[in-house]
């Protein structure tokens, strides 16, 4: 496959509690410039500069440019989404509720009233301990660091919500790999997708071997029991809190894509959108989550592996049959187009 590559910069003080960005770095904004950009691609040995992505639009969950523009300063950055990692979600907040004539008013401003931005155990620790982390690698509030993908079509960089998905590395000789010492280290959990290749899935596994054995951080926290849920544990903004050490925030966690869905069934349970008695499972039986199971996709592929829906592997008393690392989320679909619209399959 071709690689593409990203020279950028990380800016520390986008990272909580200074800032909102979290430890698996979904909002995490690399700082690029229009020579930032490069792509090799199968065979050949040199790095060529792309413009591609310069007027690109993201079409999946969203239509949105993949490169962000700030009005204030215009200052370019990308959004990324690290490979391979989950991390605790340190603000999440579900989705507004759909138009739906079942739905009283009082029942709709109740749900809103309880849909307030919810974090997890370890979320604030993970994310302090990545950002101390990269302070390693700069005297100064920057990270120089460098984005790579292994891809073939610029679409495939990108999910549906516009973040590009791969890795980051930092340090000297760019040999620093963010992914990898998050899962390494216990501060994340693996996250697999259909999108990975084999070797990459492989490089995570090592690294989990020795993060989850880490005691007092987030390997160690996860359980699977979806009915367990702290109403209190809200996101704390930026600025709210004026000193933090490492591990205060520990605890009990569910993982955290499971804890995504969790969020929007507890507040729509006790808001009375759905009745009391609905569980986790047939909550999730509405909108099914696909996946497939590891050892099946890395011995047989995608195109052969048996397809599941998440619920398959829940309990009706709610509890989780599967650990992190022994499935493969299939990845949801995206493409990209340029201003006219038309898709964009060149480099």
């Amino acid at each position: 496959m071709g690689t593409l590559r990203i020279k950028g910069t990380i800016e520390l003080n986008q990272f909580w509690p200074t800032g909102s960005s979290d430890a698996d770095t979904t909002k995490m904004k690399l700082i690029v410039a229009e020579d930032s950009f490069q792509f090799r691609a199968t065979g050949e040995n040199d790095f060529k500069k792309t413009t591609v992505f310069q007027s690109a639009i993201s079409k999946g969950q969203g239509v949105k440019p993949v490169i962000n523009t700030s009005k204030r300063d215009g200052v370019q950055s990308i959004t990324i989404r690290l490979q391979g990692v989950d991390a605790p979600e340190l603000h999440y907040k579900a989705a507004p509720l759909k138009k739906n004539p079942v739905i009283t008013d009082a029942k709709r401003k109740k749900y809103n009233e309880l849909n307030k931005e919810r974090r997890q155990h370890f979320a604030e620790s993970a994310t302090v301990a990545l950002a101390a982390h990269l302070k390693y690698y700069t005297t100064t509030d920057a990270v120089e660091a460098i984005f790579e993908s292994e891809i073939d079509q610029p679409f495939e960089v990108v999910d549906t919500y516009g973040r590009f998905i791969g890795n980051i590395y930092v340090g000297n000789a760019n040999d620093n790999d963010l992914n990898k010492w998050l899962v390494e280290n216990g501060w994340c959990t693996p996250a697999f997708y259909t999108s990975m290749a084999k070797e990459e899935i492989a490089i995570f596994l090592a690294a989990w071997i020795k993060g989850k054995k880490i005691t007092g951080r987030t390997s160690k926290s996860i359980i699977r029991n979806a009915t367990r849920f702290d109403w209190d544990l809200l996101y704390r903004a930026p600025g709210t809190v004026e000193k933090f050490k490492i591990k205060e925030d520990k605890g009990k966690a569910i993982m955290p894509k499971i804890f995504r869905r969790q969020v929007a069934w507890m507040a729509a349970k006790k808001a009375g959108v759905i009745t009391a008695g609905t569980s986790f499972k047939a909550h999730l039986q509405k909108t099914p989550d696909q996946l497939v199971l590891l050892n099946d996709f890395l011995a047989n592929g995608i195109t052969a592996s048996r397809v599941y829906a998440l619920h398959d592997f829940m309990t009706a008393d709610g509890s989780m049959l599967k650990k992190p690392e022994e499935i493969v989320f299939q990845e949801k679909p995206a493409t990209l187009v340029g201003t006219d619209g038309k898709k964009i399959t060149e480099w």
